[in-house]
């Protein structure tokens, strides 16, 4: 949650986190009226959504009515959101160096520099200052600030996209040559609570080079979110692929994963936690 300050704001999360894959956001702000209400509901009451550049980069492309509707429902999300780091190897660079595994994946970057855009209008010469409100962080005006940012960080993705086609097809010819390589650059990697972000880039890596042959455009940067979405949220909305990629990692406490038509599920299940927990 975005907490704003005299001087600032606070990045801070208290209970259990959502990540909701693109998809899922357009799924949730333009069908079924009832469930985006019983979302927002549930957000508001503890629940925090993982966000990141990327997600904003992406969902800046709609225009129109559904752009409109869009905007709405993130707006309606408020300060509820936690701005995520999307790179997998710094987060897990950050975990081996012992940081807190809260803030390794914590991008408080990201929000910085939109701050600072927002304030470059306000100089000394113009005798007004930005006034701090919870309303400056809604996520509607972050997709704002991003879409002109969106082309670049297209690129960086298809780029992203294509090293990571190119080696792990590399590794999967060096595999079939050699089928004992496999388990020996590619181990199964047990879990380890604090080590989250490495369990699951390690053995989503063995995955991706088993399936070389089958990865497709954007799966580069769907391999990011996956990785921090299902390390650090508790209830996670993937596409379908991607759920069965991280259903085949070695047992582990990781997020509650939902595909494409399990969004109800995903819900009712955030609800049943809140009131577990409202009973506890």
């Amino acid at each position: 949650m975005i907490r704003t300050t005299p001087t600032g704001f606070n990045v801070g999360v208290s209970g259990p986190v959502v990540y909701l894959d693109n998809w899922a956001f357009i799924e949730l702000a333009e069908k079924d009226p009832t469930r985006r209400r019983r979302f927002i509901d549930a957000v508001h009451s503890g629940i925090d959504v993982l966000f990141s550049i990327t997600n904003a980069a992406e969902l800046s492309g709609p225009q129109g009515q559904s752009a409109d509707t869009l905007k709405a429902f993130l707006n309606d999300i408020g300060t509820h959101w936690f701005p995520a780091r999307m790179d997998p190897i710094e987060v897990v660079k950050r975990e081996a160096n012992g940081e807190d595994p809260q803030s390794v994946c914590t991008d408080e970057t990201f929000v910085k520099r939109y701050l600072v855009s927002q304030m470059r209008p306000y100089t000394p010469a113009c005798g007004k200052s930005l006034e701090l409100s919870d309303r400056l962080f809604h996520l509607g005006a972050m997709l704002d600030w991003v879409g002109p940012q969106r082309e670049s960080i297209s690129k960086t993705s298809a780029e992203f996209d294509e090293m990571l086609r190119t080696k792990m097809s590399a590794a999967r010819e060096r595999c079939k040559r050699n089928p004992t390589l496999l388990d020996k650059k590619f181990p199964r990697i047990p879990f380890d609570a604090a080590r989250r972000a490495y369990f699951v880039y390690s053995n989503l890596l063995r995955v991706m080079t088993v399936e070389a042959n089958s990865l497709k455009k954007g799966d580069g940067m769907d391999f990011c979110h996956t990785v921090i979405a299902c390390a650090f949220s508790s209830f996670a909305a993937l596409d379908t692929q991607w759920k069965r990629r991280i259903e085949t990692l070695p047992p582990n406490p990781l997020a509650r994963l939902y595909s494409p038509l399990e969004l109800d599920q995903m819900v009712m299940d955030m609800e049943w936690w809140l009131l577990g927990n409202r009973a506890m």
